[in-house]
């Protein structure tokens, strides 16, 4: 694997470079039979389990998408793993380390071009989490093959949606098992024609696949006014409808096929 690393110096920025220099010796740092990558605890109520699947694909979009993508992939850098940003030159270094990443464990390969298929082909396995411009485009047949190298190798990918509202998924590289979506968002500390920017409350809520198809809404500071990614106090965190438990109706003299019967479904909160 160092050797194919080495091959991605013709494709990386100055940024890039350092940091691949020190993924020689790069492996995961979770061993192949544990299944989650760690997240913040802020964040983790999103997620049908309290962690990123390894071998996920993540999709993040609406305003502040790339700053709900850096803070899901901060804690695993935090915890001794490698990430990589790929295809997102606009990501400012200041702005990961905020979110409390470890910095040293980072690699940006800010214009891949052409290389795309190669570069996620040479990192998978190699990093625990690629942060993917959601703009970035390979071929079907690439796109598949390196679908079950995730799967294979344990890497998640969080593929980041371009500034502007929130949108469905749509032909990106790869189809998100789950996709966190900042639905409505609004900076504090604006008066009207002055003041500061301090503060973007958002409203994101999270849905996918299998055990995601259930969406979990939370209010987020995105982020607070100290840079920090925390709960807005009072707000609803998530909301979730189960599946209510069989009953025997029988046994409470209730004729189930009497149309004047109604059955709601249950509310869950948390």
């Amino acid at each position: 694997m160092a050797a194919e690393l080495v091959q991605l110096y013709d494709t990386v920025g100055p940024r890039g470079v350092g940091a691949l220099d020190t993924a020689r010796t790069v492996a995961p740092i979770t061993r192949s039979d544990e299944r989650l990558l760690p997240v913040a605890d802020e964040l983790a109520p999103l997620l049908a389990q309290p962690g990123i699947v390894r071998g996920s694909v993540l999709a993040t979009q609406g305003p502040g998408a790339l700053t709900l993508a850096t803070a899901l992939a901060a804690e695993a850098s935090r915890a001794g793993g490698w990430t990589a940003a790929v295809g997102l030159g606009r990501m400012g270094i200041s702005a990961v380390a905020e979110r409390g990443a470890s910095l040293d464990r980072w690699a940006f390969v800010d214009h891949p071009g052409d290389a795309t298929a190669e570069v996620l082909n040479a990192l998978i396995g190699s990093v625990d989490v690629i942060l993917l411009a959601g703009s970035v485009r390979m071929a079907a047949a690439h796109s598949r093959r390196l679908r079950a190298r995730l799967r294979e190798r344990g890497t998640a990918v969080i593929e980041v949606a371009e500034p502007g509202p929130a949108r469905q998924h749509h032909g990106n590289a790869f189809s998100p098992d789950v996709t966190v979506a900042v639905e409505r968002a609004a900076w504090t500390g604006l008066g009207q024609g002055h003041g500061r920017i301090r503060a973007r409350r958002a409203e994101v809520v999270a849905a996918g696949r299998g055990a995601a198809s259930l969406p979990r809404r939370a209010v987020l500071w995105l982020p607070d006014s100290d840079g920090r990614i925390t709960p807005v106090r009072g707000a609803i965190s998530t909301v979730g409808f189960d599946r209510p438990a069989p009953v025997d109706l029988s046994q409470a003299g209730v004729d189930p096929t009497d149309p004047s019967v109604t059955f709601l479904p249950q509310r869950r909160a948390g």
